[in-house]
């Protein structure tokens, strides 16, 4: 009941956030979703109507769906042209900014290596959905549209991997760079793996039914609904990266709907309805639930000593991601001036960077280290926002 109640006040603010944002066409919905979010949790009985926040719920109940809406939105072949740019974005140029955030923390703060570097490592995942629709409506050059988008789909799992490293390290004293690397290619090219494999599965099937008498088009529907919430958690229970599966299998998706838009339009456009109609529900809910956890987290700890460190830490960890970004724009993709200034400023943080910090136990750092994370993320995706 809990759980219903939570949904259903969540959804109703969408719906109010999605209205307002039409009347203010000049506003993204992301703005106007915190807002609502954050006035949620100022009222509170409104605030009493949703449940704790659960990480693992909201991974695979809205972030899993959007991510494989996003790739499907994106032609594999797009991606295929791009491998090398695509493992460059999130292996090497997010390592990099792991390290200079890491660093640049430990030097101008008094917060110790290993918690420098949790913080520096949920930092590096940005965000498709917030990205698109933050720059929705703006003029944006087409290279860096691509690799913001690119780059955005595929980089959670190794922020993922970063941040066990780093809490491991803050546990034992040390880093296991074997393992680390490992779990890196386990969980990448393990989640890869499962969501061709899968996806291909489903696609014949439906495509079996579409060839047969048995063709239903909700049954088509429910299945395309479900599949990256079945997907997801049957790649979390084989421990290989959920997230990568299924925007992998939205790519797939993306091909077969390129191939069956003459065979079986009727479903294929009712299939991007629904898309369309989920995303921006799902999207509005995304932020809606960031504002009420930085109400809910903030509350009773603004004034206090801490927030000037907060404050810093989140400036420290955005103006690092800005440099690392704009001098791998300059350097190793070749943008000019201002498209390395777009790329930097066009990494948007949001529903990844919320949940990898949130996932995080209090009681593992501490409450005062806990508090430093989570505000200081905060800080992170206001000012990636903005």
């Amino acid at each position: 009941m809990e759980l219903m109640i939570s949904t259903f006040t969540l959804a109703i603010a969408a719906a109010i956030s999605i209205i307002i944002a039409q009347a203010i066409d000049k506003v993204s919905v992301n703005y106007v979703s915190m807002i609502i979010g954050i006035i949620i949790g100022l009222i509170p009985f409104l605030n009493s109507q949703v449940a704790s926040f659960d990480s693992e719920i909201f991974m695979e109940l809205i972030v899993a769906p959007l991510l494989f809406f996003e790739g499907q939105k994106t032609r594999i072949h797009n991606i295929g042209r791009r491998i090398k740019e695509i493992i460059g974005l999130t292996v090497i140029m997010v390592l990099l900014a792991l390290i200079i955030s890491g660093f640049s923390i430990y030097l101008f703060t008094s917060i110790s290596l290993p918690l420098a570097f949790i913080i520096g490592s949920i930092s590096t995942p940005t965000d498709a959905t917030a990205s698109e629709a933050v720059t929705n409506g703006l003029r944006m050059p087409r290279r860096v549209t691509a690799s913001l988008k690119a780059e955005s789909l595929f980089n959670d799992a190794s922020g993922i991997i970063l941040l066990n490293m780093s809490l491991l390290w803050f546990a034992n004293g040390y880093i296991n760079y074997g393992q680390t690397i490992h779990d890196f290619f386990v969980s990448s090219l393990g989640g890869a793996v499962l969501g061709f494999a899968v996806a291909w599965i489903i696609i014949i099937f439906r495509q079996s039914l579409i060839r047969s008498r048995f063709n239903s088009l909700n049954a088509q529907n429910l299945i395309y609904i479900l599949t990256p919430l079945a997907l997801y958690a049957l790649a979390e229970d084989l421990h290989v990266s959920g997230i990568i599966a299924v925007v992998v299998a939205g790519l797939l998706h993306n091909a077969e709907s390129q191939q069956s838009l003459l065979l079986n339009s009727r479903q294929i456009h009712m299939g991007r309805d629904l898309q369309n109609l989920i995303s921006d529900i799902f999207n509005s809910m995304v932020f809606i639930i960031l504002g009420l956890m930085m109400v809910r987290i903030s509350r009773n700890k603004l004034f206090n000593g801490d927030l000037a460190k907060w404050i810093l830490v989140g400036f420290i960890v955005y103006l690092a991601n800005l440099l690392v970004r704009y001098v791998y724009g300059r350097l190793i993709i070749r943008y000019d001036r201002r498209e390395s200034t777009v790329f930097s400023l066009g990494g948007i943080h949001g529903a990844v960077t919320l949940a990898l910090a949130l996932t995080i136990n209090a009681t593992f750092l501490g409450t005062k280290n806990y508090n430093l994370v989570i505000m200081s993320e905060a800080v992170l995706i206001i000012l990636s926002m903005l």
